[in-house]
This record gives C-alpha cells, structure tokens and sequence, in this order.
C-alpha cells in the first residue's frame, strides 16, 4: 500500500487539512507540537480504527477529540499493490459500534468491502512492530504469530503466500469435524451414537423377545395342562360320575319299588289281622257270655295274647319298612352327593376351559409381539449397523491420519520457524552495519525478538547506550520489513527516529533508509529540517 493523501477534516488539532504524499521518501517537517505525531496517528486510525474506551490507556477517539469539539472524522487515499485507487472515509463515534466506516474505489466511487489487513497487508500488531514507528517507541519485544508465521512461510521458499498456520487450521478443522476436543457435535461421535442407540435398542429386543419367548413357552405348557386336565375331567364325568350316577339312582328305584311292594303287603296283613281279631273278639265275646265265671280268665289271657302277638306283627312289619327307607335316604344322600361333586367338577372343568382359553389369546398376542420385535430385528437393523461400523472404521482412520498430518505439519512449521532466524539476522545485521560504519558486523535475534550484539562475546542490548539501541532495533524493523514485504509495495512511518543519533549514524540511517525507497514509500516525520536540506520536504505546521 502506498498512500498518496490525507484529508483530515477533524482530528485533534486540525481541520479540514490535507496533506500529499509521493512516492519515495518523504520528509515532513515541523517544530515541537506542531502536529506531527497527530497526522501519524491519524493515519493509522484511518487505517485500523479509532480503538475503544475499554484499555486503560486513552483511546485515539478520546485522546484526539477535535479542539473545537465535533467528532474524529477524515479521508485517506491509497494505492493498493494491484493499482486500485482506494479511499478510507471513517468518523468516530460516543463508541466502537457507532463509528463510520466506508471504503470505496477513488476513481469510481462504487463502494469495497476491505479489511485492514487486506489494504495494508498486515494486522495491526504487526503493522506496529514493522511499518509504523513511534517517537521513542522503536524497540520492541514479545512474540508476534502474524510475523513469525509469515516469515516461516517466506523461509520455505520465498512465498509468504505459502501458510503453515492456515493449513494447521484446516487439518485441524477436518479434525474437529469428525471428533471434537471437547463440547457435542463431531461425525465419529455422532456415528458412534447411532450405534450404541442401535446396539441398546437391539439388546432390548433380544432380552425383551426372549422374556416373551419364555412366556409363551410358560403359556403353551398352560394350555397344554388346561387342555389335558380338561380332557381328564371330560373323561370323569363320562365314565365315573355318569356310571356312579346312574347306578345309585337305579339302586334308588330298586329299593323304592321294594319299600312300595312291602308296604303293601303289610297293609293287607294287617287288614287281615284287623278282621280276624275282630272275628276273635266277637266269638270271645259270646264264650265269654256263656262261660262267665270260669272261662273269664281263660279269655282275658288269650285276649292278651293275641293283642301282644298282633302288635309285634305290626311293630315287625314297621321295623322293615323304617330299615328300607334309611336305606333310600342313605343312597340319595350319596347321590346328592355324587352329584355336588359333579357341579364342582363341573365348575373346575369350565375354569379349565376358561384359563386355556384366555392362554390362548395371550399366546396369540405374544406371538403378534414376536413377530414384531423380530422384523424389528430384520436384516435391515444388522446392514445399517454394519454400514455404520465401517463407516467409523473410515472416520477413525481418517482421523488418525489428519491427527499425523497436523503432527507433522507444526514439527515442521517449528523447524522453519527456526529457518528464518539466520536470514533475519543476517539482513539486520547488515543495516546495523551501515548504521555504526561497521563497528558492529553481527546481531543475533531470538524467536521473542530479544536482541544481542555479537562481540568478543554476545552481550545483550541494554547494555548498550540508548541510541545503540534505538539502532539495533530499527535495523530488525527495517529488516523484517525488507523481508516481509520484499516484493510488496509499502509504507514505512517513522516519527522523530534520530532523537538519540549522533550527526554521523543519523546521515548513514537517512542513506539506508534512501537505498530502500525501491518500491517503497517512506514518511519520515522530523523537527530537525537541516539535516535533510538535500530532500524534498512537506512543511507541517510551525
């Protein structure tokens, strides 16, 4: 990105300014608080934002409120590497959300949809620790991924386009895809899932169909035991209760028709008796008439006799009678009982009936059950389990192979991460060079960024005088930036980077800074005007 102007409608001091910039370097001049490091901030609110209110530093839409009060508000320029003419509009808002944003085509107006990073190639973390330096803000320290991702992409084969990180990413997105660290979601567990869900559902079905199994054995041999008990009370009342039946009823009859056959004959006997004694009586009585005295007790004695013999004959007769008739009573108080026993063989018989047929319609239900749970069982179940299992033996296969790729593929980002390290610093080591006029030939940098100066022995940067130190750090800048935008046209800002330069070092740096202006665009901001008498200049404010 090269920017060609700045329209600053209002932004701390200013308003409605605009400054024009060239390609190269350009130097812009200005005395103490004449606003220069008001335009850098500005221009990197334009490109990045006016930042929020929730660090503990003050934020550039509160720290650069208009003087007159209003709102940050202004335009840039620029010239994309592909050689569209692009304008960032933006204006601040009470916060983040209620900003302005608005990038559009600055030849035809027709509005873009571009991120910061999209239009100067970097994030803003980077952007700071490269392209843009602060007054008094050179050094700088502390891992940065976008810088060491990039850097270990260009170590490859001098494409930063080639990107570790991003392919990590996607391996790692496969991944997810099929297993998750942690939370729902994932194919393999979703399969898995399916499974055990089938796997349950058909441990189920088999216990359930082999409980239902025994219970229909349990009700056949039910049935079969109503059936037979059945059959053996069937064949009782047939044979014994019927027989028995009907024999003590004939007996019964038997003995009724002898009772009838003896009472009528003791009827006419004592019919018969009755006459004769009658006849007796009557002669008794004539003798007794004729032979009043003497024969008197002759007659009363043969009276008695004949009385005494006529009631045994009657009692006899009765005492048969009472025998046959107990007799009659006893067999149909057997038969009554025959016959009781027969109602509740009965009843028993019909309860049969009635269980064998009740384990019949149960055994006709278990058997619709069975049916069921054995088509639920069908060879579909077993295929769809079967489709699953191989379908998880890919995925576990797949998945161990991207869990080896993902391996493989940061062991060998963190070896090229290691790559980078001698070529940073042996660029930097040149600038540092030129810089010092060669008192200093090597500098050594740690993957943090921690610098030391490479002597009899290596010492570290602090101890060294903060003007060596401003240096040492400016030629890593310089070089990170001659590495990272090699072929990518650029904008270096540099606000007040001699205030601890000597006349010699601060000569040397503005010729190395010079030699870089290839494809390169410099904003160089200073106080100190004499020293670039030979530059064209762009007067600030004094």
């Amino acid at each position: 990105m090269i920017i060609k102007n700045i329209e600053i409608i209002s932004f701390g001091k200013f308003k409605n300014k605009t400054i024009d910039f060239s390609d190269g370097l350009n130097i812009i001049c200005g005395n103490n608080e004449s606003g220069k490091s008001t335009v850098m901030n500005f221009i990197y609110a334009m490109l990045y934002g006016f930042g929020d209110n929730r660090g503990k530093s003050a934020s550039l839409r509160e720290k650069y409120t208009p003087w007159d009060g209003g709102e940050c508000e202004g335009k840039l320029t620029a010239i994309l590497p592909d050689g569209k003419n692009i304008t960032i509009y933006r204006k601040a808002g009470v916060a983040k959300k209620h900003d302005t944003l608005r990038i559009y085509d600055a030849d035809t107006g027709k509005e873009l949809s571009l991120s910061p990073e999209e239009i100067v190639g970097v994030g803003s973390d980077t952007f700071l620790k490269t392209l843009f330096i602060r007054q008094m803000s050179t050094i700088f320290t502390g891992t940065n991924d976008e810088i060491v991702q990039r850097l270990s992409n260009i170590s490859v084969g001098g494409d930063e386009n080639i990107n570790f990180e991003k392919a990590v990413k996607i391996l790692e997105g496969a991944r997810r895809e099929i297993q998750p660290l942690r939370g729902a979601g994932g194919f393999l567990p979703q399969i898995s899932a399916q499974i055990s869900e089938l796997e349950h559902k058909r441990t189920l079905q088999e216990a359930m169909q082999k409980e239902l199994e025994n219970s229909r054995s349990l009700l056949h041999n039910t049935r079969q035991y109503a059936n037979d008990a059945q059959a053996k009370y069937e064949e009782a009342l047939t044979k014994d209760f019927t027989a028995d039946i009907a024999h003590l009823c004939g007996r019964i009859e038997e003995k009724e028709l002898l009772l009838n056959a003896t009472l009528t004959e003791q009827n006419k006997s004592i019919h018969k008796n009755k006459f004769a004694l009658a006849g007796i009586i009557l002669s008794l009585t004539g003798v007794v008439c004729l032979f009043v005295n003497t024969l008197f007790c002759i007659f009363a004695f043969l009276l008695s006799a004949f009385c005494f013999s006529a009631k045994f004959f009657i009692k006899e007769a009765a005492k048969d009678t009472t025998i046959q008739t107990e007799e009659i009573n006893s067999l149909k108080a057997e038969l009554a009982k025959l016959e009781e026993r027969k109602n509740q063989h009965e009843k028993t018989l019909e309860a049969l009936k009635e269980n064998a047929k009740t384990a019949q319609e149960r055994l006709n239900s278990l058997n619709v059950k069975i049916k069921s749970l054995t088509m639920g069982l069908s060879q579909d179940t077993t295929d769809t389990l079967d489709a699953l299992y191989e379908k998880k033996q890919a995925l576990q296969k797949r998945l161990r192979a991207l869990t080896f790729a993902s391996s493989a593929l940061s062991t060998a980002q963190e070896k090229m991460q290691r790559n980078f390290t001698p070529a940073l610093n042996k660029k930097a080591s040149e600038f540092f060079s030129t810089i010092t006029e060669g008192k200093y030939s090597r500098i050594f940098s740690d993957e943090q960024f921690n610098l030391t100066i490479d002597m009899d022995i290596p010492r570290k940067s602090e101890l060294f005088s903060g003007g060596t130190i401003d240096q040492l750090y400016l030629s890593l800048r310089l070089a990170l930036v001659d590495m990272l935008f090699e072929d990518t046209p650029s904008c270096i800002i540099l606000d007040q980077p001699f205030l601890q330069y000597d006349t010699t070092r601060q000569k040397n740096t503005v010729k190395l800074l010079e030699n870089m202006t290839n494809n390169r665009q410099i904003l160089l901001f200073t106080s100190n005007s004499e020293a670039f008498s030979n530059n064209k200049k762009i007067e600030l404010l004094t």
